[in-house]
């Protein structure tokens, strides 16, 4: 065993996970517990990627066979437990009774009651529907014989909710005209080559508006942090956003409002919540789809322009990280895009009629490239089609939604990120905004497109800087030894 090799792959993994990329994630970590079954660190990564309860199990045993006293691993395992349990109290034993229904009421006399009364409607060749309420009357007739007190949350179940399924739209065709590729080599410079250093850099100045961040001491080594913003109306200062940690933070329209993605703590998976500024009314989304179909680790949100909708990824039935629009006006889900492709990063144009996305082909080793599909009915097309050559991420529309600013690297360089812009209806070459040996991702355009906000490691780890397009200047907003990510630039004006 090639001790360095796991050790990067386990580093590569860690980082792909806090970048969303759950498919490259699971890879690597897998190949990691591949070569060292007795990795505790890469198996308590691995729960957080794979895609079934039954998998996170395997995981978190592993981690637990290996250090009993990992008490993380362990509270873990206890809630995925609990939840199987009150998944099979509400299976249905008998039509129309679940078996904690059984069980809350009267004891095995009352089965014995039950199931007599079921053989004898049978054997006259009552329907289901009469077997099952015959069923229920039965059961309150011995309940109230035998005055038995229950406690009223016993007492009362649930009704089922209505399974609605998911409109799924016809897709359009994806474009199959040529694109050209990227060039092997930038053709286009706007900024020279800046050389990596730790010496900070002044602090912008002169900025508005309001930028969403997420950053701080990952004390769950989870890749998910505190939540806040800057408020550049008030001299740079930030503000934390109540206690939860998160990440892929967005504002809403009215600048009072954010949806980000959550981690879940004892399940190692994600789900997406909305919260004020000020860290009141907070929400869980998944509440609004519940019932309209089966999708797991929700993340990546996006409002749109007018607050009516938020698109995000989740992973379908078959382990597909797809893109999904909830509505906020009727709370009806519909999935846009069903195919073997997997999905990230989803940003909604400034007309709220198109996404741009990272899609990577499973299947057909096309690689990952950008596209944009359609908010309402799910077609999709092209934006770049360089396959393997570069490795695009985080994209982002201008404000007049003609152009889309994104970081990308080239395969042979996977941890050399620079962050380009190019036409979001056109062939033409990129052109480079940031250019730095380190890595350069996350990009947050201001309304007026003059200052750009983003992500770099360029002094040993992630911090947030601001970039004057206009007159060429880099400038620093956090210099501490913790990690800072921008999430999204909310200003009424440029």
């Amino acid at each position: 065993m090639n001790a360095p090799n796991v050790d990067d792959l386990l580093r590569q993994g860690i980082e792909d996970v806090r970048n969303g990329n759950r498919a490259a994630a699971r890879d690597k970590l897998q190949k990691v517990v591949d070569l060292d079954e007795n990795n505790e660190k890469a198996w308590l990564w691995l729960a957080s990627v794979v895609d079934t309860d039954e998998e996170k199990r395997v995981c978190l045993g592993n981690v637990l066979h290996i250090n009993p006293a990992n008490d993380r691993a362990r509270k873990a395992l206890d809630a995925l437990e609990e939840k199987k349990k009150q998944q099979a109290s509400q299976d249905e034993v008998i039509p129309g009774v679940s078996r904690r229904q059984l069980y809350l009421i009267g004891g095995a006399g009352v089965v014995i009651v039950v199931l007599l009364l079921i053989i004898l409607l049978g054997a006259i060749g009552a329907n289901t529907a009469a077997v099952a309420n015959a069923t229920q009357q039965a059961v309150n007739a011995q309940a109230t014989g035998t005055s038995i007190v229950l406690n009223a949350t016993e007492t009362s179940v649930a009704g089922t909710a209505t399974q609605l399924a998911i409109a799924t739209p016809t897709l359009e065709p994806t474009a199959t005209s040529a694109r050209p590729t990227l060039e092997p080599e930038w053709t286009a410079t706007s900024l020279p080559t800046q050389a990596a250093t730790a010496a900070s850099l002044p602090p912008p100045t002169g900025l508005t508006g309001i930028l969403s961040v997420w950053g701080g001491r990952d004390l769950e080594n989870s890749g998910f942090l505190p939540l806040g913003y800057f408020n550049f109306d008030s001299g740079n200062t930030y503000t934390r956003i109540g206690d939860d940690i998160g990440r892929d933070i967005r504002i809403g329209p009215s600048g009072q409002r954010v949806v980000y993605t959550r981690y879940d703590r004892l399940l190692f998976g994600t789900t997406i919540d909305a919260v004020n500024l000020n860290g009141q009314q907070i929400e869980s989304l998944a509440d609004r789809w519940r019932g309209q179909g089966t999708i797991l680790n929700p993340q990546m949100p996006d409002f749109s322009p007018d607050g009516t909708f938020v698109v995000f990824i989740a992973t379908d039935s078959v382990g597909h990280d797809q893109v999904y629009r909830l509505s906020l006006v009727d709370n009806s889900l519909v999935n846009l895009t069903n195919d073997t492709s997997d999905y990230a990063f989803p940003d909604i144009s400034p007309d709220g009629q198109q996404i741009v996305v990272v899609r990577t082909d499973t299947q057909g080793g096309a690689g990952t490239d950008l596209a944009i599909v359609s908010a309402s009915s799910g077609g999709k097309f092209a934006v770049t089609s360089d396959q393997n050559a570069y490795i695009e991420t985080h994209p982002r529309w201008t404000a007049d939604g003609s152009q889309i600013v994104y970081a990308a690297a080239p395969q042979t360089e996977p941890n050399n990120y620079d962050i380009v812009v190019r036409a979001a209806n056109s062939t033409a070459a990129p052109s480079l905004l940031i250019r730095n040996p380190a890595n350069d991702q996350y990009p947050v355009l201001s309304r007026s497109g003059r200052y750009l906000a983003f992500g770099s490691d360029r002094s040993g780890n992630w911090e947030i800087y601001v970039y004057d397009v206009q007159a060429q200047a880099l400038f620093q907003l956090t210099n501490d030894p913790d990690d800072n990510f921008p999430g999204d630039w909310w200003q009424l004006s440029g």
